[in-house]
């Protein structure tokens, strides 16, 4: 369509280029454009074979004259440009000035592994130019993104977009908490010696035949690879934890960006909802990647993340609120340090809801621990759930579980009645109030409902857990907060980091969490949750 003499293409291909001899009232000394990446957005490095990503670019006329019907005349291999924009029609139009924005799409479906999109090389180079076609300008953001494996097939089938009555935990779309987590056991070989010489712990477990979970938190490669699409070798963890659920499809590594006390940017190896993958809940993400090591802030020599950022790095991670979904990006939270006194885990929000397990349910693949909610555990007793939410998963020791029994060992429940304070301590016992009874019926969302109460009990190790009650309405509206004691006879709460009961000397474990009281957000009349698609 344009037949440039090959003078003219290769001064076209470098970083900025231009040629002013057409009628045009431009100055010879501007650009006729300037192409760079759009302020807010990273190009991307890699796209998993099967998938997609985007490049966006902002295009600015440079000049005093209108650019009419402008036009890209050449694109990067395997690019499709999206219809908004300067790509809305096959034409666009700039005001002196004026910018618009390009969207180059990537498809990885049928590139193999090891393949390399890259745009520095003629003619798969992104160009615009004016009407008369001379005119034209390259950019110097150029591409290289490598074609990696697709995730495993598990992996696959847990990040569809399913949502059944997922929780939302705020009005807004936000970041609750975004704390590290744990340090060099999520990539591990099977084993307890190679456990210890990672750093994990080895959990004594008397009960024979206990699951391989019972003894460790620190996952093998392969059960990362089952939940996270890929092996990982040694990595840290990280849970970050949003007001509304993720829409799955969009979760990405690249989505999240690690600002280090080093100062330096990381972001990491692998993201998933796992263990998050419930239908009514996938509000948590959780990442694993090189992130720091176990030397508490103010120690010589330690490295934390302290900030989190969601980016855009050729995907867009998305929420879902009552509207549907939106973009996450720019999204940012301060992180906190579980090696330090008290930053064990904490909670970031408590919601009384009428009992309803639509939605309890996860892909076959995930499944094996379910059914574990209220009205499997405790049938008709089951008639309103208390779901508290965690800044990281929570255990008596970083590895043992807590049981359905345990409330009592754990948490308290505060109601408030004319100014008056009673604290709900024990299971199983109607406390009266002028608005009629409450009674704690135990705990739920944790293992599966027929599994023995024992050490080798195992749990989801999920960011969730359900007080579930029976009682009187209006009872229940009285229902203030809940509290985590962490003293005076009450167990502190680990997050999976945490030193079981078996630790090994000389390594440092993640700290317990504090003392907590958590407000109540009453959801009788509406229980604030979404629905996807």
């Amino acid at each position: 369509m344009y037949r440039l003499s090959m003078s003219v293409l290769l001064f076209c291909l470098l970083p900025y280029a231009a040629f002013a001899n057409s009628p045009a009232k431009k100055s010879k000394f501007n650009l006729p454009f300037t192409i760079i990446t759009q302020p807010g957005t990273i190009l991307p490095n890699q796209v998993a074979t099967g998938s997609t990503v985007h490049a966006i670019y902002q295009i600015t006329n440079n000049n005093s004259s209108i650019a009419n019907n402008a036009t890209i005349v050449s694109l990067p291999p395997y690019a499709s440009v999206e219809a908004s924009g300067c790509g809305a029609t096959s034409h666009f139009t700039l005001a002196p000035g004026q910018s618009c924005t390009l969207t180059l799409n990537f498809s990885a479906t049928g590139l193999l592994p090891g393949t390399v999109i890259n745009s520095s090389k003629k003619p798969n180079v992104l160009m615009a130019c004016w009407n008369d076609g001379v005119s034209c300008a390259g950019t110097s953001d150029l591409l290289n993104i490598t074609v990696i494996p697709a995730p495993s097939l598990s992996y696959q089938s847990l990040m569809q977009d399913i949502l059944i009555n997922a929780d939302l935990w705020g009005s807004t779309p936000e970041i609750l908490s975004a704390n590290y987590g744990f340090e060099g056991i999520e990539g591990v070989a099977e084993g307890e010696s190679n456990v210890i010489a990672a750093g994990g712990t080895w959990e004594i477990v008397t009960t024979p035949g206990a699951p391989y979970a019972a003894f460790t938190t620190a996952n093998t490669p392969f059960d990362v690879a089952f939940g996270f699409g890929y092996p990982t070798n040694h990595a840290d963890a990280m849970p970050i934890c949003f007001s509304w659920p993720v829409l799955p499809s969009t979760v990405n590594p690249s989505d999240f960006l690690l600002t280090l006390n080093t100062g330096q940017m990381v972001q990491p190896e692998v993201a998933s909802i796992s263990p998050n993958f419930l239908y009514n809940k996938r509000s948590c993400v959780v990442i694993f990647g090189q992130f720091g090591n176990r030397l508490a802030p103010g120690t010589p020599g330690a490295v934390y993340p302290t900030q989190l950022t969601i980016v855009d790095k050729g995907t867009t991670l998305k929420l879902v609120g009552p509207s549907g979904p939106v973009s996450a990006v720019g999204l940012t939270k301060s992180c906190g340090n579980p090696y330090e006194a008290g930053g064990g885990p904490k909670l970031i929000g408590a919601k009384l809801s009428i009992m309803n397990d639509v939605g309890q349910d996860a892909p076959v693949l995930f499944a094996s621990n379910l059914p574990n909610g209220g009205t499997a555990l405790y049938g008709v007793d089951a008639q309103y759930r208390l779901r508290i939410y965690t800044t990281a998963g929570i255990s008596p020791d970083g590895v043992a579980a807590i049981l359905p029994t345990d409330f009592s060992q754990f948490f308290q429940v505060q109601v408030t009645e004319g100014g008056v304070t009673t604290l709900l301590t024990q299971t199983n016992i109607p406390y009266t109030f002028s608005a009629g009874t409450i009674t704690i019926v135990g705990l739920a969302d944790l293992g599966k409902y027929d599994l023995p109460l024992n050490d080798a009990y195992v749990t989801d190790r999920d960011n969730y857990l359900d007080i579930i009650l029976k009682g009187d309405e209006a009872a229940m509206r009285l229902i203030t907060a809940v509290i985590i004691p962490a003293t005076g006879g009450y167990l502190p709460l680990y997050n999976p980091g945490g030193p079981g009961n078996n630790p090994t000397p000389g390594i440092t474990y993640t700290q317990p969490g504090p003392t907590w009281t958590q407000p109540v957000t009453m959801a009788i009349d509406d229980p604030q949750t979404v629905n996807y698609p």
